[in-house]
This record gives structure tokens, sequence and C-alpha cells, in this order.
């Protein structure tokens, strides 16, 4: 049973979001057993085999959509709430996995995978918006956590699927999670400080009543129920007081020596985290396992690097408050560096037609050091970064920028990633890779402050500012 006090409700209603993200997971992971069956001969598509630039296309149209989704996000949050934001976002994945069922051609496709990607860009903002604004100090971080990983299932389960289903089975699966999201969540209130924002205060005092384990309208609370309800209302007079009074954005604001700074380092570890390559390869894994050679079917190779995934960046959070972000960082680049170098290595090796068979565990054991010791640091770690050394005044301006450049970048790495491994190969494509994390862990170990266990003001200070 539940007690006054109980997180529990805190944990179903992060449990029924999270259902979204898991629905963006497979996704992401969709490309990966689905490009190799769209690209033979027995093709679903009434059209005909899709070429290798179609391929790519389909692949890249899901960061177009979250470029869009991720620039509309901040403005639909707070115009209609947590709640019904994470509600409209679930359509487009419903209706981009009816577009896989009809779909006749490519161009299908192409669409179905900007729907999910728009969706995708608000799901990444609005979850941990809300989780943020419902979650007890004591597990906010727990809780907060939980997006990447289910995330990370979403696409282990989309490989354990692409393995076990027929093409044209899956989407039928996979319809179901947004659509039980939306029976799921539309029985959870939005967030007690949105609802405060609305003014109405009685449906925000009974949200935080129903986060924080209690019967709606009851008027036996903790004392500490009744000082958090009271910082609530403290919280947001200062918010309405500190927009009244603050100057609007400036471009002086934007060229300070510490927003300049940190700039830099944000753009720079968006760069780091898709020029490694590790999530353009996530969604082409079948292909490159097929292309390598390696001892285990394509499918079979994508689920264990899926595996590895969801350890990797489980490993993380545990770590990060104990080694820090940039060491983490640093060795997860030179890890990357020195899995993609030997993977590179082995390629290349068989291009000239050595012979290689007794060394084809390689490929899958180095693709998943990678994936691992990546999710540790360089695919997880920027995004934190990223909102500990922003100046508070740029902050939601800076971190909505630096996002949207993140789905720049990961267009190209995934619109051009089969272009490389047919102009370079594949040995010569890891190689560029490798390089690429090898530049990132340098800039990385040079400029990069470290940021575990300090202050804001700290973290400005070692950024160049004279005070936050």
């Amino acid at each position: 049973m539940q007690g006054p006090g109980s997180a529990r409700n805190q944990y179903l209603a992060t449990f029924c979001v999270n259902l979204l993200s898991l629905s963006y997971g497979f996704v992401c992971g969709w490309t990966s057993p689905s490009i190799p069956v769209l690209q033979s001969a027995e093709t679903p598509l009434p059209s005909g085999p899709i070429t290798t630039d179609q391929g790519s296309w389909i692949g890249a149209a899901m960061c177009v959509g979250g470029f869009l989704g991720n620039a509309v996000s901040g403005w639909m949050a707070d115009r209609y709430g947590r709640k019904l934001t994470a509600c409209l976002a679930a359509i487009p994945q419903i209706i981009s996995w009816i577009m896989v069922i009809i779909a006749t051609n490519p161009y299908y496709l192409m669409v179905m995978r900007f729907l999910a990607g728009f969706s995708g860009g608000v799901c990444f903002m609005v979850i941990p918006m809300f989780i943020g604004e419902i979650a007890e100090d004591r597990i906010r971080g727990l809780l907060s956590s939980t997006l990447v990983f289910t995330c990370n299932a979403g696409i282990l389960i989309m490989y354990i699927l692409g393995d076990l289903f027929p093409y044209k089975t899956i989407p039928w699966i996979l319809l179901a999670f947004p659509v039980l999201f939306l029976v799921c969540f539309s029985f959870i209130p939005d967030t007690p400080f949105y609802l405060m924002q609305q003014n109405n205060y009685t449906k925000s005092e009974n949200a935080l009543l129903f986060y924080r384990g209690y019967r709606y309208g009851t008027q036996q609370v903790s004392s500490e129920f009744k000082l958090e309800l009271m910082n609530l209302k403290g919280q947001f007079r200062e918010e309405k007081q500190s927009v009244a009074a603050e100057d609007k954005l400036s471009w002086q604001d934007l060229v300070t020596p510490h927003a300049r700074k940190a700039f830099l380092i944000g753009i720079c570890l968006m760069a780091f985290n898709q020029f490694s390559g590790c999530f353009a390869m996530l969604n082409y894994t079948a292909n490159v396992f097929a292309e390598s050679g390696s001892s285990l079917s394509a499918n079979m190779s994508a689920i264990v690097i899926g595996t590895i995934q969801m350890f990797g960046s489980t490993f993380s959070t545990v770590l990060v408050e104990r080694a820090g972000r940039k060491l983490l960082l640093i060795i997860s680049g030179a890890g990357i560096a020195t899995g993609l170098s030997i993977f590179s290595g082995f390629s290349y090796a068989k291009s000239l037609g050595h012979d290689v068979t007794a060394f084809n565990w390689l490929p899958l054991v180095c693709f998943s050091f990678v994936i691992f010791i990546a999710s540790m640091g360089v695919l997880t770690l920027p995004f934190v970064v990223l909102a500990e050394i922003m100046p508070q005044k740029i902050k939601g301006f800076a971190i909505t920028s630096c996002m949207a450049v993140l789905w720049v970048f990961a267009f190209v790495a995934i619109k051009y990633f089969s272009t490389l491994f047919d102009v370079l190969g594949m040995h010569g494509t890891l190689l560029l890779f490798a390089l690429c994390s090898l530049a990132g862990t340098v800039f990385v170990a040079a400029v990069v402050p470290e940021t575990k266990g300090k202050s804001f003001d700290a973290i400005a200070k070692s950024m160049g500012a004279k005070k936050l």
C-alpha cells in the first residue's frame, strides 16, 4: 500500500512518460534491421529495392524532424503544458508506424522518419522537464537517468524484433506503444509548477499531493509537504518577478568571455558526440557487421551491441559523480579511437585479400568495446556538461541552440555514412571516425573544465566569468 510521502506515483509517472522515450528508441533502431531488407531483392516495397542514397535519406530524415521538434518543444511545453506536449508528441509516432505499414515507395519511409524525429526532438526536451518538476530532490537524478536508459532499451528491443519477426509484422507490434503511452499518461496530472504558472493553485496542490503519495484534497499532510508547497509558491513568485524585471537577452550577453567559451565547448562536444561515428553506426549496425564478415549474423551482432550500450549508459550514471565528467570523456574518446582503429585495421586487411578467418571475432569485440566506452562518456556526458557550463541568463537559449546544432551534425553523420562507405571503404570510414574521436579527446583535455562537485559560481569563474 502507498502511504503519505511515498514516491510510488513519481515512479509510476516516470514509467508512463518514458513509454514515449521507449517508442522513440524503436525508431532509432529500426533502420539497422530494415535497411538491408529494403535494399534486397526481397524488398517489401512495390517500387523495388531502395538505392544507397535513398537509404541514407531514410536514415537522415529523422534528424530534420528532430531539429524542428527541438525548436518548438520549449514553446509548446510553456503554452500547452508538459503533459499535453508529451501527448502531442505521441501522434507523429503513431502516424509514422502507419506509414511503414502502407508504404509503397521509399518516400513514405522518409516521411515516417521525419515525423518520428520530430517526436524525438520534443521528447528529449519535454521529458526531462516533466520529470525534473515532479521528482523529489532525493530521487531526481535516478528518475532523470531513465530517459536515456529507456531509449537504449527501445533500440535493443527493435534489434531483437528485427531478428525474430518479418519486416511487415514489426510496425503492427510497435504501433501499440505510443497508443499505450496515451492511455496510461492520460491518468497522470501535469506538473505542479506548470499548473502554478497557469494560476491554477488548487490543481497545482492536488498534483503535488498525488506525486507525494497523498489523496486528493487531504488536509493531513507532513511538515515536509507544507514546506515544499510553500517553496513551490515562492519559486513561482520569484520567477514572475525575475521575468518582469529581467532585461531581454541581448547580443552583449552572447559575446562575454564566459558565453563565447561555453558556446565553443558546447558546439565542439556536440560534434564529438556525432562525429565519433557511434550514433551513425548504431543506425546501420546490421550493415556494418554484414560488411565486416563477423562470425555472428548481422542482426545477432546488433542485439549484442544494443545490450552493451544499455550496460554502458548505466555504468556512466554510476561513475559520473565519482570519476568526473572530464576524465570519463577523455577515457571514452581515447577508447573509441583505439577500438575503431583496430576495427579499421581488420577491415583493411580483409579488403587486401588476407585470410582473417581466425580473427572473425574481432569486429564484434571492437564494436562492443567502442559502444560500451562511448556510452560511458561521449554519447551521454556532453549534455551534462552543456547544462553546467552555460551562463544562467542565456542557458535556455544556449542549450536549445546547441541541441539544434546536434541534430544538424547527426543529419550529416547519418546521411553521408553510406557515402563514406562507398568512397573510403569500411576501413577508411572507421579510421576517419577514429581520428575525429582523437581530436575530440585532445580538445576535451585541453579546453573543457572539470565540473564535478563545483558550484555554478566556481564553474563560471573557471570559464572566464568575473561573477555568475
